[in-house]
């Protein structure tokens, strides 16, 4: 039986919510009684990097991914992607042109099983998936990148109505970070909670609290995370890591404006362990126009799973900037420039870094 807190149509939402994440959409047109969906994306990009101290780096890059799930019956789900991209790189899906005439590789970067009884009102997710917290709707990968795709097990529940907020959910997950034969291992726990404020305008308030805890991210001593970004002490990681991530949004439909606070609460004494981020974005009879400002501190996020979409991935002051067009049906159009500077530079000097990109972005 659902929940008396969360009603049939509240448990759609929810699945709806996390199945566009854990799953895909914009499934090919198929029958609709079929256990089979399929879905996928081509990316064309240009890419522009104005760097500081080193040669500018421009290149021409694709991406691959497609999509399918079999539903055995109401309750069990089993969903797969494959993506181009190097298998070792988890943040990136795409492929440089110009590697010599190689071939590309391809690799699976989704394999689970999601169940959902009805006894529950919500999911049971294991494998490799999609990410299912509630991000800002502006910009939203400053703690997690969207290409990273975590391993292990989740729980995704709809918690219904809670005060002033409808469609509340809690989402919990253990996250296997790195496994070791002759060592320890590496895990991680991810907590999110997010509702809604529905207001007489048709407008609403989108609140999200996320809290992700790592735990030894240098086990028995291995070094195979560090080097990218966060400061080291002693062939170690100084500092642990237990990040929130709160994000607000307030929506009217065609307007977004939104606010993300995040803080390292076991950051080491005296490193940067916070960070903040406001933006917004409207949508015009000429497409989406969007633009967001944000710093992040040295150790505010753990950089092993940050974005990698700024050419710094911690300690930055940024901006991003962007303009999104939908030119056909299953054509779109996205360009964006993004600038960033080292938030403490330690001395060095405080040159301005810029990253300009244009994507075609084909779906089927």
């Amino acid at each position: 039986m659902i929940p008396q807190s969360l009603s049939r149509g509240g448990l759609l939402a929810l699945g709806v919510f996390a199945a566009s994440t854990l799953i895909g959409t914009d499934a090919i047109s198929q029958e609709a009684d079929s256990p089979w969906k399929f879905s996928g994306d081509v990316r064309f990009r240009a890419e522009f990097n104005d760097m500081d101290g080193v040669s500018d780096r421009h290149r021409q890059r694709m991406r691959f991914r497609a999509n399918a799930t079999y539903t055995f019956d109401d309750e069990f789900t089993v969903g797969t992607r494959v993506t181009t991209g190097s298998r070792t790189d988890a943040k990136s899906p795409h492929v440089d042109l110009g590697g010599g005439l190689n071939k590309m590789e391809l690799n699976m970067d989704r394999l689970f099983v999601q169940y959902t009884p009805e006894w529950f009102g919500g999911a049971f997710v294991a494998g490799k998936f999609g990410n299912p917290v509630y991000r800002n709707p502006v910009y939203g990968e400053l703690v997690w990148d969207a290409d990273i795709q975590p391993e292990g097990v989740a729980v995704v529940y709809g918690m219904g109505d809670m005060g002033p907020f409808s469609d509340t959910g809690f989402i919990g997950a253990q996250v296997a970070v790195l496994e070791q034969s002759a060592g320890e291992d590496f895990w991680a726990t991810l907590l999110n909670w997010h509702g809604k404020v529905k207001r007489d305008d048709d407008s609403s308030f989108d609140v999200g609290v996320s809290y992700y805890h790592y735990g030894d991210p240098t086990p028995d001593g291995s070094g195979a995370l560090l080097g990218v970004g966060n400061s080291v002490a002693g062939g170690e990681f100084a500092s642990d890591f237990g990040i929130m991530d709160a994000v607000v949004a307030y929506n009217t439909g065609d307007f977004v404006v939104s606010g993300e606070l995040i803080k390292n609460f076991r950051a080491a004494s005296g490193a940067g362990d916070g960070g903040f981020a406001f933006g917004g974005a409207m949508n015009t009879e000429s497409g989406k126009f969007y633009g967001q400002f944000q710093t992040i501190e040295t150790d505010a996020v753990f950089a092993a799973v940050s974005q990698d979409d700024f050419l710094y991935t911690t300690n930055h002051n940024s901006f991003v900037f962007g303009w999104k067009n939908q030119l056909m049906e299953k054509l779109g159009l996205h360009v964006w420039a993004m600038a960033s500077e080292m938030e403490d530079n330690g001395g060095a000097g405080d040159e301005t870094v810029y990253r300009f990109r244009v994507d075609f972005n084909f779906k089927f």
